[in-house]
Order: structure tokens, then C-alpha cells, then sequence
């Protein structure tokens, strides 16, 4: 119920985000292109993934940016940060507590901006969208499902949003995320779709000039 609220405050795409979004439209008018106002609401959250990163290396002790790499973007738990650390669980999670709370009052003003509202209760569901497509942003997946997920999620795209720009079946993209046995031409049409080499949704393995 709390969410849904949260939910409702948040502002619609204003002209400006709207015309942006045009700009960056391949020009046709089809059936696979969002429209501009889900463009301007998907680049919000991928925008704030990116003053999140710059936050967490700009603002964070060592110690808390090592608790938040580790919990958010390895999955390590609480546990495990304290075992591979050697101090108490209580003591990540205060540490895990402290670095958030400092995230979420740097990133503040820019949520309220971005938002163009002043509810406070906003920041938290922005910050922790944010946190999702960072996450998968540094993750580099242990297969080609994962790849393929964190992919979409570093977009902040929709299941049925990435079927719709590949012409992809909506369960194959699910047996795809979950076991990886993506055929060639699903691939290609993936790797076009996101930038990335076939390389790297098999293998993982990066091309920086791409």
C-alpha cells in the first residue's frame, strides 16, 4: 500500500524530457518503439544509476564502499561480508545502514529535481530502482542467461519492452534469462539491440572499443 502511494507522486515526462526522448528515437513510427513519455520515465532511473555509482566512489568511506559493492552489486550477504571481514554481522549491517543513508540524502535534491516534487518518501523507491540497474550494470553475470537479464536491467527494460524492440517471443526471452540456449539469430538480434558482441552474452568477455 505504502509503495503504491510512492508510486502516484511521481511526475509525469515534462515537455522538455518528452522532446529528448524524440531526439533520441531512431525517427519511425512503429509498433517496437516506446513511447516517449516510457523513454523519459526508463531514463530517469537509468540516469539516477548513474549519480549513484559516481556517489558510492565519491562519498563513501572505503570500508562503506566495500559493504555496498559487495551486498548490492557481488550479492554477497550480510554474513559472508562479515566472515570474508572478520568483524560481526551487526557490524556490516551498520555499516550497510550508514552508507545508504548517506546515498539517499547526496542523491536527494537530485531525485526532487528529477521528479520535479518535493516527497521526501520519493527518494528511497528512486534510489532503490537505481540500485537494481547498477547493480546489473556491475555484474557481470556467471552465464549467458544472466548476461543477457543484467542487460536488460542496466536499461531498466521491461521483459515485454525487449520483445517488442527484438521480436523475440516473450517465452523464449524467458527460457533464454533462465537457461541461456539462445539460438544464433536471437543473439545477433540481442547483441545489436544492447551494443555488446556475441562475444560477450556467451562468454562475457568485453570489447572495450564497443
Amino acid at each position: 500500500m505504502k509503495e503504491e502511494k510512492v508510486v502516484r507522486v511521481i511526475s509525469y515526462p515534462d515537455k522538455d524530457e518528452i522532446t529528448a526522448a524524440q531526439l533520441a528515437c531512431c525517427g519511425r513510427v512503429c509498433t517496437e518503439c516506446e513511447t516517449p513519455a516510457e523513454y523519459a520515465w526508463r531514463k530517469r532511473d537509468v540516469d539516477m544509476a548513474l549519480l549513484l555509482e559516481r556517489a558510492i566512489k565519491k562519498e563513501l568511506t572505503f570500508h562503506e564502499r566495500s559493504a555496498i559493492t559487495l551486498h548490492w552489486f557481488n550479492g554477497e550477504s550480510v554474513t559472508g561480508i562479515a566472515q570474508k571481514k572478520g568483524i560481526t554481522p551487526a557490524a556490516v549491517r551498520a555499516t550497510l545502514d550508514r552508507a545508504q543513508e548517506k546515498l539517499e540524502k547526496v542523491l536527494g535534491y537530485a531525485v526532487c529535481y528529477q521528479q520535479n516534487i518535493m516527497d521526501e518518501s520519493i527518494i528511497p523507491l528512486a534510489v532503490g530502482r537505481a540500485r537494481v540497474i547498477a547493480a546489473a550494470k556491475n555484474s557481470s553475470g556467471s552465464n549467458c542467461g544472466e548476461r543477457i537479464r543484467n542487460l536488460r536491467h542496466s536499461q531498466g527494460l521491461t521483459a515485454d519492452s525487449l520483445c517488442a524492440a527484438t521480436g523475440i517471443n516473450p517465452y523464449r526471452l524467458k527460457k533464454i534469462e533462465n537457461c541461456g540456449d539462445a539460438d544464433g539469430a536471437e543473439l545477433v538480434a540481442l547483441s545489436e539491440f544492447f551494443s555488446v558482441t556475441t562475444d560477450y552474452i556467451l562468454k562475457g568477455e568485453k570489447n572495450e572499443e564497443n
